[in-house]
C-alpha cells in the first residue's frame, strides 16, 4: 500500500516537481495549525479570567490578542498559497496525465497490447489514472494525520495516558471493518471488470449514431437496452448488499464510539476538578482530547482511503510496470538513400500463448525497389509476414536480414524512419483537417502544402477535398462544429495519400483498397506502382486486378511459400493461384 502511495505521489508530481513538494509542505502545516490556536487561545482564556478575578487592566490581554490575529492572519496566507498549489497541481497533471500514458503506452509493443490480459490491465489502468491525484492527498492526510497525532497524543499522555491507550485501541478496533469490506467492494469490482467493459460497450452502441441507425431500423433497440439494464440490475444489487452490510456493522460500532468519547470527556474533567487546573487548561485539553480522538479517526480512515484507493491505482502501477516482450535493438540504422535488401531465412513464428506455427521455414528474398504481390486465403501467414517485416514480433526461428542487418539488432525508431505502411485498419484522424491527417505521413520536416496536394492527387483524394466547404482545412468529424464526416472510401484515400507523402524507400499495404470501388482502385494502383517506382512495395490484396502488376506474388499458404513468379508465369502453372483467379474473374463476369 504504501510502496504504491509513494509511486502515486511521484508520478503525481512528475508534471512540476518543485510545486508538488511545496503543496505537499503546506498541505501538513495547513492540518497542523489548528493546535496553535488552542495553545494562544488557552492562554487568553487564563489571562481573561486573571483579569475578571483580580481587576486588572484588559490591556494585559492584548499582546496574546495580536499573537492570535497574527496566526490566523499567517493561517489564511497558507491556505490561500496552498488553494492555488492545488489547483495549479490539478490542472497540470489533468492535461498531462494523458502524456504520462502515451509514453509509457508507445513503449509496450504489439505482443503487449494484443495480450488479452495484458490489455485489462491496460485499459484498467488508463481508466484509473485521475486516481492518482486522490492517492496523493491521501498520503499527505496520512502524513499529516501522523504528525498531528504524535503531536496532540503527546500533550494528552502527560495529563491522562490511560486516556490515549484506550483511545488508540479503540479507533484502531474500530476501523478494521472498514478494510475488510473496502478490500470485498474492491473485489467485487474487479471480478467484474471484463463484464462491466462489455456491457459499456453494449450501451455505447445506441449512443452511436451508425449503429443506431441499424439498431432501429431492425427494432433492435430495447433489446440491447433490456440487456445492459440486466445487467446494471444484477451488478447493483451485488454492490448494495455489500454496503448494507456496511452500514448495519458501522452503525452497532457508532453506539460504542459515543460512549467511549463520553468516558474521555468525564476523565478530563474529573482530572481538571481534582488538581484543581485552570479554566484555559480545561480548554485546552478537552480540546487536545477531541483532537487526539479526531486525527486518529483521520489516520484511519486515511489508511481505509489510501487502501482502497491503492487498490485501484494498483491497476495503473502494473500498467506503468509492464514492459516490452522483447529488447529493442541497438543499432540507428541511418535514412536509407536507396530501397533495402530484404531477405528472410527459414522464418518461423508463432504467436505467445500458441503451440501453432502460423510461418514455418520460409525463405524469401526481397529485391532492392521490387514489387511484391502477397496473396492468400484468410490465415495462410501474410500479415503475420508483414508483422514481423515491421518489427512488431521477432521470429520464433531464423533470420529476418534488412541490407546486412539482422532485423532484431535494429533500433525500431530508426528503422521506421525509412518505412511506410498502411493497414486495412488504418487511422483516422478527425479533430484534424485533411491537411494535417495527410501531413503526419511526413513531420520530419516543414508542412509542404504543395507535396500534399500532390500527394492527394496521387491517392484520387484531391477531386472530392476541394470539394468541402474549407478545403484542405476540413475537419473530418462531424461532432466538431463545422465538422463533416468522409465515407470509409474518402478515408481509405486520405490515408493513401498520407503513405504517399511520406514516400519512403520500403513501402507496405495491407489490404489498403477493401472500401474502394474496383475502378478507383485500379486508378490508385497504377499511380502506387509509378509513385513508388524506385522504391520496395509490399502489397497484400484479395484482388488480383492489383496484384497482377507486381513484379512477383508470393502465394503463402499455410505459412510456408507455395507458388511464386509473375502473373503470367503462376497462371501458366494451373496451380492454386491460376484457379483463385479464374474463380474471381468468374465472379467480376456474374456481376456484369
Amino acid at each position: 500500500m504504501l510502496k504504491i502511495s509513494w509511486f502515486a505521489f511521484k508520478l503525481y508530481i512528475k508534471p512540476d516537481k518543485i510545486t508538488g513538494i511545496l503543496l505537499f509542505i503546506l498541505e501538513i502545516i495547513d492540518r497542523a495549525k489548528g493546535m496553535v490556536s488552542f495553545v494562544i487561545v488557552a492562554k487568553i482564556i487564563d489571562v481573561v479570567v486573571d483579569i475578571l478575578q483580580k481587576g486588572q487592566s484588559v490591556d494585559l490581554v492584548l499582546p496574546y490578542l495580536i499573537v492570535l490575529v497574527g496566526w490566523n492572519a499567517f493561517s489564511g496566507l497558507i491556505s490561500l498559497n496552498r488553494w492555488y498549489l492545488r489547483n495549479k497541481m490539478s490542472q497540470k497533471f489533468y492535461w498531462l496525465a494523458d502524456i504520462l500514458i502515451f509514453e509509457h503506452y508507445k513503449t509496450l509493443g504489439v505482443p503487449v497490447l494484443e495480450d488479452p490480459e495484458k490489455n485489462n490491465a491496460i485499459n484498467r489502468g488508463k481508466s484509473e489514472i485521475f486516481r492518482v491525484g486522490d492517492l496523493f492527498y491521501q498520503f499527505i492526510y496520512f502524513v499529516a494525520g501522523v504528525v498531528n497525532v504524535v503531536i496532540s497524543g503527546i500533550a494528552v499522555f502527560y495529563f491522562l495516558p490511560k486516556v490515549v491507550w484506550v483511545l488508540f485501541i479503540w479507533i484502531f478496533l474500530k476501523n478494521i471493518p472498514d478494510l475488510w469490506y473496502t478490500k470485498k467492494m474492491y473485489q467485487y469490482g474487479y471480478n467484474s471488470t471484463e463484464d462491466r467493459r462489455k456491457y459499456k460497450m453494449i450501451i455505447y452502441y445506441v449512443l452511436n449514431k451508425v449503429k443506431l441507425i441499424e439498431l432501429s431500423i431492425h427494432n433492435a433497440t430495447s433489446y440491447i437496452k433490456n440487456k445492459y439494464l440486466g445487467f446494471v440490475e444484477k451488478y447493483v444489487l451485488g454492490w448494495i448488499k455489500i454496503r448494507k452490510e456496511m452500514y448495519k456493522v458501522s452503525l452497532f460500532l457508532a453506539i460504542f464510539d459515543a460512549l467511549f468519547q463520553f468516558w474521555a470527556y468525564f476523565m478530563v474533567v474529573s482530572k481538571i476538578i481534582i488538581d484543581k487546573l485552570s479554566v484555559g487548561r480545561l480548554y485546552f485539553y478537552i480540546s487536545m482530547v477531541n483532537r487526539f480522538t479526531s486525527y486518529l479517526e483521520d489516520i484511519y480512515q486515511s489508511l481505509v482511503g489510501l487502501y482502497e484507493t491503492s487498490l485501484r491505482v494498483d491497476d495503473i502501477f502494473i500498467f506503468f510496470g509492464l514492459r516490452p516482450s522483447f529488447q529493442d535493438g541497438h543499432i540507428k540504422v541511418k535514412k536509407f538513400v536507396s530501397p533495402p535488401q530484404i531477405t528472410f531465412d527459414e522464418v518461423s513464428f508463432k504467436y505467445p500463448n500458441s503451440n501453432k506455427f502460423v510461418l514455418k521455414n520460409l525463405n524469401l528474398n526481397i529485391k532492392p525497389g521490387e514489387k511484391i504481390a502477397i496473396v492468400g486465403v484468410n490465415g495462410s501467414g501474410k500479415t503475420t509476414l508483414i508483422k514481423l517485416l515491421l518489427k512488431f514480433y521477432l521470429t520464433s526461428k531464423g533470420n529476418i536480414m534488412i541490407n546486412k542487418d539482422n532485423i532484431e539488432d535494429i533500433e525500431a525508431e530508426s528503422y521506421y524512419k525509412n518505412v511506410g505502411a498502411l493497414f486495412q485498419d488504418f487511422g483516422t484522424f478527425g479533430a484534424l483537417n485533411a491537411e494535417d491527417n495527410i501531413f503526419i505521413g511526413d513531420t520530419t520536416s516543414l508542412k509542404n502544402k504543395a507535396k500534399i496536394k500532390d500527394a492527394a492527387v496521387q491517392a484520387d483524394a484531391h477531386d472530392f477535398i476541394k470539394e468541402y466547404k474549407n478545403k484542405y482545412k476540413q475537419i473530418l468529424d462531424e461532432f466538431f462544429e463545422g465538422g463533416i464526416r468522409p465515407s470509409f472510401g474518402q478515408w481509405q484515400k486520405i490515408a493513401i495519400a498520407r503513405l504517399f507523402y511520406r514516400n519512403p524507400w520500403l513501402v507496405i499495404f495491407d489490404e489498403p483498397t477493401a472500401s474502394i470501388d474496383a475502378e478507383a482502385e485500379y486508378k490508385i494502383f497504377n499511380n502506387i506502382y509509378k509513385f513508388f517506382e524506385n522504391k520496395t512495395v509490399i502489397i497484400i490484396s484479395h484482388r488480383f486486378s492489383t496484384v497482377r502488376n507486381a513484379d512477383r506474388i508470393i502465394l503463402i499458404d499455410e505459412g510456408r511459400i507455395l507458388e511464386q513468379g509473375n502473373h503470367e508465369e503462376l497462371i501458366k502453372l494451373k496451380g492454386k493461384y491460376a484457379k483463385a483467379f479464374r474463380l474471381q474473374a468468374e465472379g467480376y463476369k456474374i456481376e456484369k
